[in-house]
């Protein structure tokens, strides 16, 4: 199994497709978790503030450069 996402989720995600979002969320729920932690711990603000702000990104994600 490739450790990428397939292109075509991507442009889904881009669209708006929710079920491409869930799957660019849980494609990267480890590293979400990761960097959610404050003093070792799962913060579920930061957690959904990382979740929100990748979101953010995949509808501002250009395909023409």
């Amino acid at each position: 199994m490739s450790k990428l996402l397939p292109y075509e989720i991507i442009v889904k995600a881009h669209e708006g497709d929710p079920d491409a979002i869930e799957t660019v969320l849980s494609h990267y729920a480890g590293y979400i978790r990761y960097f959610s932690k404050v003093h070792g711990q799962v913060n579920a603000e930061v957690e959904e503030y990382v979740k929100q702000k990748l979101i953010a990104a995949l509808f501002k994600f250009r395909f023409d450069r």
